[in-house]
């Protein structure tokens, strides 16, 4: 699968980044090559790989309910607090 600028400049413009069409094109090429290496991988048969290892289970904790935590340090040290939750400016906007 080839990766062409016209993609990396999408990926670019919803991740908020700012790159150069030289770097566009450079990019496009690394990805790419990581794809094909990928592509690769995906060809070694299955029988060839070894098996994985046994994991260990992970250890549950019990629910229980709790009584409500008491807001009033959080609410007293933060900038803003409303309706128990803390008020930031937004920091994502989109520019299209």
């Amino acid at each position: 699968m080839k990766i062409d600028a016209v993609l990396v400049s999408k990926v670019a413009r919803l991740a908020s980044l700012e790159i150069s069409p030289e770097e566009t094109e450079e990019l496009a090429g690394q990805l790419t090559r990581i794809v094909e290496h990928f592509e690769e991988l995906r060809k070694i048969p299955d029988e060839e790989l070894p098996g994985a290892p046994d994991r260990p289970s992970t250890p549950l904790r019990l629910d229980r309910a709790v009584a409500g935590r008491d807001l009033s340090f959080a609410e007293g040290n933060a900038p803003e607090f409303a309706h128990e939750h803390f008020v930031v400016p937004r920091v994502v906007s989109r520019n299209d």
